[in-house]
């Protein structure tokens, strides 16, 4: 972690386990610290109580849990960032062991870096041979379903069982279709009972960043 933002995270912790909202914990916390946007977004993705930290850090599983099971991937969230990495976005080891970058409140990656991510994800999911995968992307964001075509053709290249759809409730469509789930998204994370940090995985193991432990 910045040093300049241990104290701002403490503060963050101590206000979450006490009930308050994470939007206005985080603007609180910025105002009194007058942090700039790239460290409020640091907070907000990275920072949790550790009761909801030790929730997360159960469920996720590890690799080799992944071969013969169904797994849903929460397509947005992993390529981009997966993403956010190849492009030099710093990720951090968050709170709940999960890994997560910030570029996704600085910058919308274009359709061409998503694809050169998707081309790096499907690698990764052919060699961890789970039974069948289903791709979820948010049905709203522009292009979505030219991506999630590439990815079902991308999927029949390299092997993978599975298909790749969009969806207007993209979250319950990820929670109900695979026995893991593949995301760092905390919302999803929360009402999932098993997670793979799929991203993460290919940060550490593939791509060999080793992201900022906070």
């Amino acid at each position: 972690m910045p040093l300049n933002l241990r104290d701002p995270a403490e503060d963050l912790r101590y206000l979450l386990a006490r009930g308050y909202q994470r939007s206005s914990a985080v603007r609180f916390v910025g105002d009194r610290y007058n942090l700039a946007k790239q460290e409020r977004l640091y907070l907000y993705r990275c920072v949790y109580p550790e009761s909801t930290a030790s929730l997360h850090s159960k469920k996720c599983v590890p690799p080799d849990c992944v071969k013969g099971t169904s797994v849903s991937i929460d397509g947005f969230n992993v390529l981009r960032t997966v993403n956010g990495a190849l492009r030099g976005a710093p990720v951090f080891v968050c709170d709940d062991g999960f890994v997560r970058d910030i570029s996704v409140g600085l910058k919308r990656p274009s359709v061409e870096e998503l694809i050169e991510s998707l081309e790096i994800v499907t690698s990764v999911v052919a060699e961890l041979r789970p039974a069948g995968v289903t791709f979820v992307y948010d049905r709203p964001v522009s292009r979505s379903g030219m991506i999630s075509k590439r990815t079902g053709e991308m999927m029949g290249e390299k092997g993978i069982r599975g298909s790749s759809l969009t969806s207007l409730h993209p979250d319950t469509e990820v929670l109900s279709l695979g026995e893991v789930v593949a995301t760092s998204d905390s919302v999803v994370i929360q009402r999932a009972k098993l997670v793979f940090d799929l991203a993460g995985y290919i940060i550490m193991d593939r791509l060999c960043i080793r992201p900022t432990k906070i």
